[in-house]
């Protein structure tokens, strides 16, 4: 019989849990109450209606390293573009072996905190041990032979102690006692179209505000130096220049495509006080004045005027 957690460990992931299909009422119910970002509408709550086929949910996690300075982006971005790749290259193998595999989009955490395999957070995040949150989990539905070797259902666990600092530092996000309003959440929502004044005067990093989990004291100590290619590849001037493309194979070509990416950049650029920023941005003026009118009248008054 084929080795599924030998693969994934080829692929590039840490380990992974083989779960059985089933619904998740309760994450269907908060999501319906408008809980969640509405991009989370297309995650199927409900596996088997949408993977009649399967009978294993295939959960993988890729741990990370936060950075030494996530001042410029948070390591979780290229870690989750990484990741997708890992799952990319295990889809391949697990057909090589026969095996009917389809990446899941289905909504994972809910998954694994409701088979106590890990714990919920005010933040929204899975702790799972020894990660903590620092994780970017990846799904697959399969068609296994039967009887499928699930993993072992285990007691939930409570983690998170309330202790409040991640509230503290949030946006406006964590309500505290699980209670989450995505529409604070600059990782979710806070890119905006246009991009909210209040978002623009908080926005310090690239692509969301993962501080949530930094100052989380039950993740793992210990950073990692940020990589040059990063620093510079992602340096909000350097993508005013116009190199996406770059941006693209570091983050994930969606994250980098459309007006996401070049939104944030005009307002960071703005935010650090980057004056060689401002020939970018008033040639972005005349040539994509409507797209980005909020956030270019922010920029360039903020660095014509400081």
């Amino acid at each position: 019989m084929t080795d599924i957690f030998a693969l994934l460990k080829n692929a590039g992931f840490a380990e992974g849990f083989l779960l059985p299909v089933a619904p998740y009422t309760d994450w269907t119910s908060h999501r319906n109450d408008g809980l969640f970002h509405p991009n989370t509408a297309p995650l199927a709550d409900d596996p088997k209606a949408r993977y009649p086929w399967a009978n294993a949910v295939l959960i993988c996690v890729y741990p990370y390293t936060p950075y030494d300075d996530e001042t410029l982006v948070a390591s979780y971005y290229p870690a989750s573009n990484r990741a997708y790749h890992a799952m990319k290259r295990l889809l391949v193998m697990l057909r090589e072996a026969g095996i009917r595999a389809e990446r899941a989009e289905t909504p994972y955490r809910e998954q694994l905190a409701s088979y106590g395999i890990g714990s919920r957070m005010d933040n929204q995040l899975l702790y799972l041990a020894p990660y903590g949150t620092y994780i970017n989990l990846q799904g697959a539905m399969l068609a296994l032979p039967e009887p499928v070797a699930y993993t072992t259902r285990r007691e939930p666990e409570e983690v998170c102690d309330h202790c409040g600092l991640c509230k503290a530092v949030c946006f406006g996000a964590i309500q505290g006692n699980y209670a989450f309003d995505w529409m604070r959440c600059e990782h979710t929502y806070l890119e905006g179209d246009p991009m909210p004044l209040d978002a623009m005067e908080w926005l310090s990093e690239l692509l969301g505000c993962m501080c949530c989990q930094t100052v989380c004291p039950k993740n793992p100590a210990g950073t990692v130096p940020i990589p040059d290619e990063i620093r510079t590849t992602l340096d909000p001037v350097a993508i005013l220049r116009g190199n996406r493309r770059e941006a693209g194979e570091l983050i994930g070509k969606n994250l980098a495509a459309g007006k996401r990416l070049l939104r944030q950049a005009i307002v960071l650029a703005a935010n650090r006080n980057r004056t060689d920023a401002l020939p970018y941005l008033l040639q972005l003026r005349e040539t994509d004045g409507d797209r980005f009118k909020n956030e270019l009248d922010y920029a360039i008054k903020r660095l014509q005027n400081p």
